[in-house]
C-alpha cells in the first residue's frame, strides 16, 4: 500500500491508513456510481473518501508505473488549486493499494466542505432566479482561467458553491483531469459546453466572460453556442433520456 499524507493532517494517519480495510462497510454514502464517495467522521474532522473504479488492466500497470493514479492527481492537483487561489475542499491524503503488480484500489481523502449546491442547482430556477447565480459562475470561471486552471471535466455537478448574503464562493471538485495553463479562447468557451442553459443564458455568459478575458463578445458568444449546441446534440442522441432531466 501507498500512502502520502499531508502534514497537516498527521494526526489522522492511523485513520488514513485503516481506510482499505473499512471503507466498503463504514462511512455514509453519498455517490455511487462510477466511483463511490462516503462521508466519515474522525477526530470531530468530517472526512470526504473518493474511491475510484478499479481501472482497466493496461491502466492498473500504466497508473503502477508510468503515470500518476486520479487519486494522486487529485491530491496534487488540488494543492495546487489552493496554492493559487482557488477554493476547493482541503485535500488530506491519497491511497494506493496493489495486488500481483498492478493498482488494485485507490482513495482521495479530503475534509468534506458543506455547501449550498452545485451549479445544477440553476435547473430547478427559472433563468430570472438563476441570473445571479450564473453570473458570479462566469467570473469565477473567467478567474480560474486567468489564474492558469484549466479544469478538463467541467460539468456544473463539479463547481460547488456557498453563498454568504449576495456573495458567491466556489468550490472545484472532481480533480484529476487538470491542467495549468491560461486556455485559450477556444478552449476557455468550451467549458460552458456542459452547461444545458438557455439561448438567453448562454449569451449573458458570453457578454461577462469575454470583458475579464478581454475578448471580443460576439465571437465568445458564438463558440459558447456552437460547443454547447454541439455537446448537447451528441449527449442526447446517446442519452435520450436525460433530456426529461431539464424539463
Amino acid at each position: 500500500m501507498k500512502t502520502y499524507i499531508n502534514p497537516e493532517y498527521s494526526r489522522l494517519s492511523n485513520f488514513i491508513n485503516s481506510i482499505p480495510e473499512i471503507f466498503i462497510q463504514q462511512g455514509e454514502t453519498i455517490y455511487d456510481a462510477r466511483n463511490t464517495i462516503k462521508i466519515f467522521r474522525e477526530q470531530g474532522l468530517l472526512i470526504n473518501i473518493k474511491s475510484f473504479k478499479r481501472p482497466i488492466f493496461i491502466n492498473r500497470f500504466a497508473y503502477k508505473y508510468i503515470r500518476k493514479s486520479k487519486a494522486e492527481r487529485s491530491f496534487l492537483n488540488a494543492l495546487e488549486v489552493l496554492r493559487r487561489g482557488i477554493g476547493t475542499p482541503s485535500p488530506i491524503a491519497y491511497i494506493e493499494t496493489s495486488r500481483n503488480g498492478l493498482l488494485c484500489e485507490s482513495y482521495y481523502v479530503s475534509i468534506h466542505e458543506p455547501v449550498d449546491g452545485t451549479m445544477k442547482e440553476i435547473y430547478k430556477q427559472s433563468e430570472d432566479q438563476s441570473k445571479d447565480l450564473i453570473q458570479a459562475f462566469t467570473l469565477f470561471t473567467a478567474e480560474i482561467h486567468q489564474k492558469g486552471i484549466f479544469h478538463k471535466d467541467y460539468p456544473p455537478g463539479n463547481i460547488l458553491y456557498k453563498k454568504t448574503g449576495n456573495e458567491y464562493r466556489f468550490y472545484l471538485v472532481d480533480l484529476n483531469r487538470m491542467s495549468f495553463k491560461r486556455p485559450n479562447i477556444l478552449d476557455s468557451c468550451k467549458s460552458f459546453r456542459r452547461l444545458r442553459a438557455s439561448s438567453n443564458t448562454l449569451n449573458l455568459i458570453g457578454e461577462e466572460y469575454s470583458k475579464v478575458r478581454e475578448y471580443d463578445e460576439k465571437s465568445c458568444q458564438k463558440l459558447i453556442h456552437m460547443y454547447n449546441h454541439r455537446f448537447w446534440k451528441k449527449h442526447l442522441v446517446r442519452h435520450p433520456e436525460s433530456r426529461y432531466e431539464f424539463q
